[in-house]
């Protein structure tokens, strides 16, 4: 089997991040508090990630490569697409049905989504608006190392500000394509524009994969229209539905590199990378130290009305049933 590549040490992670280490609670605090304040404002989202030495690989760039998936004659694009025609498929269109009765087709982006959040591999790497989420990650799962290498004793969190302009929104991404067929039908009004309007209304992997690395949003409720001014009766809502990315507030990055971890794609504002058409920032990275994991579950859960725990962050359709019946039984009337 083929392994992955890590950091081998602080130093070596240097050279691909705007590298920052915490090493005291007075350090944690201001960075805490500096993120809090700055997330909306700025348009920041955090990954926290339990070791530091640890590349941002996603999942079906981990199963391709460890598992040496190419062997099995086909290419990594062939492997996401029949995963997901495979999902859409299964037992008669079952997951279809199941996304049908909410009102939304089955798109490509959504099939991705509810593969993400049980445990599929994906092209998919999960991030968050919230920095104290970010903080849980990084947490969930920590072993304390006994080890002489200084990555060892890190765990890491990874910011990244969406609102740089390299960094493309799939969904803008769609609309600005709309708007395109929009001024075309302004111009000729019974040309036949059924084809180029069915490319960005499905949603389709191809799509998304053209793009190479982009930015898909989270949950927003009411979900995101799409409209096509000289076509009233064009009518597209998208929204996430995935359970676990209310309470996470999180989002997705794509990452349509079969064998490239994320931030090699960042190598900062003046350099291009030969595999990307992009000018990207180099990601931010906290390294925090694992002998603070006592403190920060605490900042993360005391005082709280909604403490920042497994329960609030991985919400199981089962919990949510067997937490009905046991707060009835408690005489338990608040929605906790």
């Amino acid at each position: 089997m083929s392994k992955l590549e890590i950091y081998s040490s602080l130093k070596d992670k240097e050279e691909s991040f705007e590298q920052i280490n915490i090493d005291s609670k007075e350090q944690l605090d201001i960075y805490i508090e500096k993120y809090k304040k700055e997330q909306i404002k700025e348009g920041l989202v955090f990954r926290g990630c339990p070791d530091a030495k640890y590349k941002l690989y996603n999942s079906s760039q981990r199963k391709w490569l460890n598992m040496e998936l190419q062997k099995l004659g086909r290419t990594y694009n062939e492997f996401i697409k029949l995963e997901i025609n495979n999902a859409k498929n299964w037992q008669n269109g079952l997951l279809e049905k199941f996304f049908n009765a909410f009102g939304q087709p089955a798109f490509d982006i959504s099939i991705l989504s509810f593969l993400q959040h049980y445990g599929a591999p994906t092209p998919l790497l999960d991030w968050t608006y919230s920095f104290e989420n970010a903080l849980f990650f990084a947490t969930d799962g920590l072993k304390l190392a006994d080890s002489d290498n200084d990555i060892d004793n890190y765990c890491s969190i990874y910011i990244i500000n969406t609102k740089w302009k390299e960094l493309t929104n799939y969904l803008l991404y769609v609309q600005s394509g709309l708007n395109q067929i929009d001024k075309i039908l302004e111009k000729f009004p019974k040309v036949n524009s059924d084809n180029e309007i069915e490319k960005f209304q499905n949603f389709n992997y191809n799509t998304l994969q053209d793009i190479k690395i982009a930015q898909i949003p989270g949950y927003k409720r009411n979900g995101f229209a799409f409209s096509l001014r000289n076509r009233p009766s064009f009518n597209l809502v998208w929204n996430q539905q995935n359970l676990n990315i209310i309470n996470q507030k999180g989002l997705f990055i794509f990452n349509s590199s079969k064998n490239r971890p994320l931030e090699f794609f960042f190598k900062g504002e003046t350099k291009m990378v030969e595999e990307s058409p992009y000018y990207l920032p180099k990601i931010i990275c906290l390294n925090i130290h694992k002998s603070l994991y006592e403190y920060i579950k605490l900042k993360l859960t005391k005082g709280k009305r909604f403490p920042i725990n497994k329960d609030y962050i991985y919400p199981q359709e089962e919990m949510i049933a067997n937490k009905s019946f046991q707060h009835f039984l408690n005489f338990d009337n608040l929605t906790t």
